[in-house]
């Protein structure tokens, strides 16, 4: 029944939130890794091109899948089934890419935007974007806010844009 709510969650806001996705241990492992990974100055950093970075309010980089194995097995493995069930296909899924961001007092909302580009899906081709929370987060900190509707494929959608922020 849960896993039907889930779907039905899916299919109709492209928003699903599961609460206590990873295990004390794996949540522990996954943020050792991401405070490595952000001392790293070798790692891969996308915070110049992210959205509304703030110089020193927002560290965005790459997450080395090596690194956090253990932790990301943990998200495949609880969540594998329900994106399964939500993308169709019936094939094995891959992970794309790996990766984190930071987010310190000051730095500033970001515009709504995709997070899969529509070079990279198309209408054939499915992709989901999960976002583990390591951290507990106020609303003055900023929070994750999805526009209803906006993961169905539509190659017209420009990059950011301005959505009604209700949720229906």
């Amino acid at each position: 029944a849960a896993a039907d709510a889930a779907l039905s969650l899916w299919r109709r806001n492209g928003v699903v939130v599961f609460e206590k996705l990873l295990t004390p241990h794996a949540t522990e492992a996954l943020l050792s890794a991401v405070r490595a990974a952000e001392a790293d100055d070798g790692a891969t950093d996308y915070t110049l091109v992210t959205r509304n970075a703030k110089r020193g309010t927002r560290s965005h980089k790459a997450l080395p899948v090596s690194a956090a194995r253990e932790a990301l097995g943990e998200v495949a493995q609880r969540i594998g089934p329900f994106l399964s069930a939500a993308l169709g296909g019936g094939g094995a899924l891959a992970l794309m890419e790996s990766g984190f961001m930071v987010t310190r007092p000051g730095a500033e909302a970001q515009a709504f935007h995709r997070d899969v580009a529509p070079g990279v899906v198309s209408a054939s081709s499915l992709a989901a974007s999960l976002q583990v929370a390591l951290v507990d987060t106020c609303a003055e900190q900023g929070v994750l806010e999805v526009s209803p509707g906006s993961h169905r494929f539509d190659p017209a959608a420009p990059e950011t844009t301005s959505f009604d922020r209700r949720v229906a």
